[in-house]
């Protein structure tokens, strides 16, 4: 994703919905669980779920910073408490994880069923202590 700018989440509304980019959607998908969608590098989502977000960064501590057109609408700085790095640090973490599943899931719906008993008894048996 994109290098750190200046350790703001930047939110751009768009219509009525707000997306985030490159490191700035690894924090807010972190917070939020919002699907990256990978085609468009970022989170989007719509103005309902604003005061979601805004609580969820505000709770993290994290900066962010609202934009309306190129206009800022609002902006939080926590100052030396600020999360964002510590936040897209997990989020990297996170995303690794769920591409790594995503991959093995794709691998486990190509198998027949005789491959794919042998895998499911060796996850049951990993996940069972």
């Amino acid at each position: 994703m994109g290098k750190i700018k200046n350790d703001y989440v930047e939110l751009r509304k768009s219509g009525k919905f707000y997306n985030v980019f490159g490191d700035d959607a690894l924090v807010v998908h972190y917070l939020t669980g919002y699907k990256i969608v990978a085609e468009k590098g970022g989170v989007g989502f719509p103005e309902t779920a604003y005061n979601k977000v805004i609580n969820a960064l505000e709770d993290a501590e994290v900066n962010y910073r609202v934009y309306e057109k190129e206009e800022i609408k609002e902006e939080k700085n926590f100052k030396k408490i600020n999360n964002y790095k510590g936040i897209l640090k997990k989020g990297i973490s996170i995303l690794s994880i769920e591409e790594r599943f995503q991959k093995i899931e794709k691998k486990i719906k190509g198998l027949n069923a005789k491959e794919l008993d042998r895998v499911l008894e060796a996850i049951e048996d990993a996940i069972s202590n």
